[in-house]
């Protein structure tokens, strides 16, 4: 209900024409160029740097295992709040998998996704640097930094043993919703004693690639509409609007990814009927088609998360 809210003040205020500004694409090849980054180019990364995520905590499995797990959280988690609510069906699935190591596999999502981001703000914060020479204000650079500061101390905050074995001792004296409490102590156990210093060297190569992909993902769609900017433009806005869409208030990031659009890009004079229709479009390539892979093979070629639910 709230997605359809926001949607449809951005329409009304916006004087949105979604069918004719969708017939101004000039270069569909463009589009096909930027399919090719949720097809093959973003799941090769993700699933190999999450095979790593997994492996330094004593889980193994497959590479097609983990791109199947991938396509099927996006379709299963499709429908939750925020952009990033399929990482809880990743969660819920390598556990299920591996009952042994419990809290294991849902830190190995967490702590992949903190330092996704982590690194996102980075790349706006080159990007931001970038477009203050041509005659931006400050007050992006600035939300950037803060949002890596706030990023930096969530780090600081999980890795904290102090804080760890106060919250783990209060959830072990919890009565109510016991298994709750347990598994969420072993969680927060096992993000807290992360070896992050093992993952850094071979995994933030590819969290950098993999960002750097959706990056392109967003100028290709761009370029379909004629309108060729400097990638450091989409560096400053597309990681702030990625992490505005994570807010849990429309399901899938829906109105806020797209008053994100029209709001930053409009800051260059691209008109909200493009902004609105490239937001559109940068979901259905990054979202929609993963998650439409993904239904196929929860239907047709899951044994992963059927085995997870019988076991």
């Amino acid at each position: 209900m709230i997605c359809l809210i926001i949607l449809a003040l951005i329409a009304f205020t916006n004087k949105l024409d979604i069918v004719s500004t969708f017939k101004t694409i000039k270069y569909k090849y463009y589009l096909a160029g930027a399919l090719l980054i949720p097809l093959f180019i973003n799941p090769l990364i993700s699933s190999n740097r999450w095979k790593i995520f997994l492996e330094v905590q004593g889980i193994k499995e497959h590479f097609l295992s983990l791109v199947k797990i991938n396509f099927i959280s996006l379709f299963l988690g499709i429908m939750l709040p925020s952009s990033t609510g399929f990482d809880a069906i990743r969660i819920y699935i390598i556990e299920k998998s591996n009952r042994n190591i419990t809290g294991a596999g849902g830190a190995s999502v967490i702590i992949e996704r903190l330092l996704g981001f982590y690194i996102l703000t980075l790349l706006g914060t080159a990007g931001a640097l970038f477009i203050l020479k041509h005659g931006f204000s400050y007050n992006l650079l600035l939300l950037i930094l803060s949002l890596n500061i706030c990023l930096a101390l969530v780090f600081i905050i999980v890795k904290n043993k102090y804080l760890c074995s106060k919250i783990t001792g209060y959830l072990s004296k919890a009565k109510k919703m016991k298994k709750a409490a347990e598994y969420l102590s072993s969680l927060i156990y096992s993000i807290n004693s992360f070896p992050l210093k093992k993952v850094l060297v071979l995994t933030v190569p590819l969290i950098f690639l993999y960002q750097l992909s959706s990056v392109l993902c967003g100028a290709l769609i761009f370029k379909s509409f004629g309108i060729d900017i400097s990638v450091f433009y989409h560096l400053a806005f597309l990681p702030i609007i990625q992490i505005i869409s994570i807010i849990p208030a429309s399901l899938s990031g829906f109105g806020l990814r797209e008053g994100g659009f029209i709001f930053f890009y409009g800051l260059i004079g691209i008109s909200s009927n493009v902004c609105f229709m490239c937001s559109l479009l940068y979901y259905f390539m990054l979202m929609f088609i993963p998650a439409f892979i993904g239904m196929f093979l929860y239907m047709f070629g899951n044994d992963h998360f059927k085995k997870a639910n019988t076991e």
